[in-house]
């Protein structure tokens, strides 16, 4: 009897201790989340944003900036903004605003689509003299001075017709009277000077012809510099070599 009582008393003193040094379960509580659009990818400047490079991503409430795209307040963001231009670099994760992404409709979409150190110049053209009017946005030409009969500037990246800044699938051609071109500040200045001496027109190149368009200063040392000549009056450019 005193052994079996001796036992007890040891398993009664074993439980004691191991519930004195047990430590209490602690709660985990989750904090308020809301969902935020971000990005899928890195995202550089002027490039072109599909729905696969945007998602919904939880985010604490507490961090939120009223500046991130909520699900909350524009549940249809990702359609909205797939085909829109990086105005700003995104990195992967990051939450999109307003004013990294604009929309065709948005203000500076345009100087968006333009690659870094290059501008945008329009030029008047004729649907006869222009590839009977099947030239459309992001097709590459070449730019021919009529009168001349000679090519001045090849593989060209138009970046609209008229006021059109994409095609759409199944679209019609519409006859445009206004293309504006990518182009080097040199590019630039020999349309300008070419446009008002004489009329341009533009050769359709194909999809597959990868030539280059021609550094600053290969368009220079072909074309030479602009001087303005001041003849009774009438203020005429001119380019020289």
């Amino acid at each position: 009897m005193a052994i079996v009582a001796a036992g007890l008393a040891a398993l009664l003193a074993r439980g004691l201790m191991s519930s004195d040094t047990e430590e209490p379960v602690k709660q985990v509580v989750e904090e308020p989340t809301a969902e935020v659009l971000v990005a899928v990818n890195n995202l550089d400047v002027g490039q072109r944003v599909s729905s696969s490079d945007l998602r919904w991503q939880r985010w604490p409430e507490a961090a939120m900036n009223p500046a991130y795209v909520s699900r909350a307040q524009k549940p249809t963001a990702i359609e909205e903004f797939t085909d829109s231009v990086a105005r700003s670099a995104l990195l992967s994760g990051e939450p999109v605003t307003l004013d990294k992404l604009v929309t065709l409709t948005g203000a500076g979409f345009m100087s968006a689509l333009i690659e870094p150190g290059m501008r945008a110049a329009a030029i008047r053209i004729e649907p006869e003299t222009s590839a009977g009017g099947f030239i459309l946005p992001n097709d590459r030409v070449d730019v021919i001075d009529v009168e001349k009969g000679q090519t001045i500037l090849r593989n060209i990246r138009v970046l609209a017709i008229d006021q059109r800044f994409n095609e759409k699938a199944g679209e019609q051609v519409a006859v445009g009277r206004t293309a504006t071109l990518e182009l080097t500040p040199g590019q630039v200045e020999l349309v300008s000077v070419a446009q008002a001496d004489s009329t341009l027109s533009l050769s359709l190149r194909s999809m597959g012809d990868q030539d280059l368009a021609g550094t600053e200063e290969q368009v220079r040392e072909s074309s030479g510099s602009v001087v303005k000549i001041v003849r009774y009056g009438t203020t005429q450019s001119v380019r020289v070599k």
